[in-house]
């Protein structure tokens, strides 16, 4: 039963690790990527963008909300898109700092305007106006091709988006991440020793009862001469180790 519920742990914790690591290699790609052009993470062509503001949430099918994970396609930059009324599209201008914290924000909306000199006008689909609305109390700029760099075709985890925002600060990356690792390797290491331990013992017993079948005598008597075998060596080991540590206190004394 012991070892059943042993094996049953180190599944488990198998699958927290592999878990764990996905996660974070999740994470420290979006980080690496979103240090090229205009910051935008690129994960294999999809931009995972966390969701700031209830702007768009709504009954659409399209629509999301604060704290959803959308996967938006990376524009390349080179084709020169034109976009069309409808098209909900990632773009960044400068000064839109929605989460104030002193960083422009990607923005993602609907276009619900296409200017004649091909710059777009975009609207959040619970907001009453449009960003660029000169009657608003923050009108933002026309939205051009420069500004975008990704778009956004209805594929979404709610809820993830803020799960990710977490792990990337200092706080989460370490409570979520860097935690469970340490005490995953302590964990292993703890296995290593009583695997190493178990694997002594045995190869202590077995020497003993080559030994000792070898020789003439009773059972009795060998099953004592197993337990006095087993019993001196524990006693060396226990005398070993003292002075292992003692050899090395001293050198790094020295």
């Amino acid at each position: 039963m012991k070892g059943k519920l042993s094996k049953i742990l180190n599944i488990i914790v198998d699958v927290l690790v592999v878990l764990i690591l996905v996660i974070s290699l999740l994470v420290l790609t979006m980080v690496l990527t979103a240090k090229g052009e205009g910051g935008v993470p690129n994960v294999f062509g999809k931009a995972p963008i966390t969701v700031l503001s209830d702007s768009m949430k709504g009954d659409k099918e399209d629509d999301f909300s604060k704290g959803d994970l959308i996967l938006c396609d990376v524009v390349d930059k080179n084709a020169d898109k034109k976009y069309e009324v409808g098209d909900i599209v990632t773009f960044k201008l400068a000064g839109v700092d929605i989460d104030k914290d002193g960083n422009d924000d990607f923005v993602t909306h609907r276009i619900y305007k296409v200017n004649k000199d091909g710059t777009y006008q975009t609207k959040g689909d619970a907001n009453l106006s449009y960003d660029q609305d000169p009657k608003s109390s923050s009108v933002w700029p026309n939205v051009s091709n420069s500004n975008i760099y990704a778009e956004y075709h209805g594929t979404k985890i709610g809820g993830l988006g803020g799960f990710i925002g977490y792990l990337q600060t200092g706080t989460g990356f370490f409570l979520v991440i860097l935690l469970p690792m340490i005490i995953f390797f302590l964990y292993q290491a703890v296995r290593v020793v009583i695997n190493v331990i178990a694997y002594n013992k045995e190869k202590a017993m077995n020497k003993a009862q080559q030994m000792i079948e070898n020789a003439d005598l009773t059972e009795e008597q060998k099953q004592k001469a197993i337990a006095e075998y087993l019993a001196q060596q524990q006693a060396k080991t226990e005398e070993e180790q003292p002075q292992e540590e003692a050899a090395a206190q001293t050198t790094d004394e020295a």
